[in-house]
């Protein structure tokens, strides 16, 4: 490890590495909005919910919640739909869920 004193600071080179720094991590952010990945449930309004078929989980990944629930639907017709990150509360379902491209 160098001390200040052996390599002096070049406060003019600073500003560019910052810039590409943050380019770098915004670049970083996108990929990681792109790839989100939603836990979307799909109940049966016409199904008690302490019956078997009351919801169907199903994974997959989109840049918002209702884009998530878009993709869904066409495989869920009549169903009421709700979509939540893969993260967080809801992550055990991801095990069970029906993955959907």
């Amino acid at each position: 490890m160098h001390s200040s004193a052996d390599s002096p600071t070049d406060l003019l080179a600073e500003p560019d590495e910052l810039d590409s720094e943050r380019e770098r991590i915004d670049a970083v952010n996108a990929e990681r909005m792109r790839n989100r990945g939603y836990l979307v449930f799909a109940t049966d309004p016409t199904v008690s919910p302490d019956e078997p078929g009351y919801c169907e989980v199903y994974a997959t990944e989109a840049r918002t919640p209702n884009q998530a629930a878009a993709k869904i639907r066409p495989l869920a017709p009549g169903r009421r739909l709700h979509a939540y990150l893969a993260t967080g509360k809801y992550k055990h379902e991801l095990a069970d869920a029906r993955r959907v491209a």
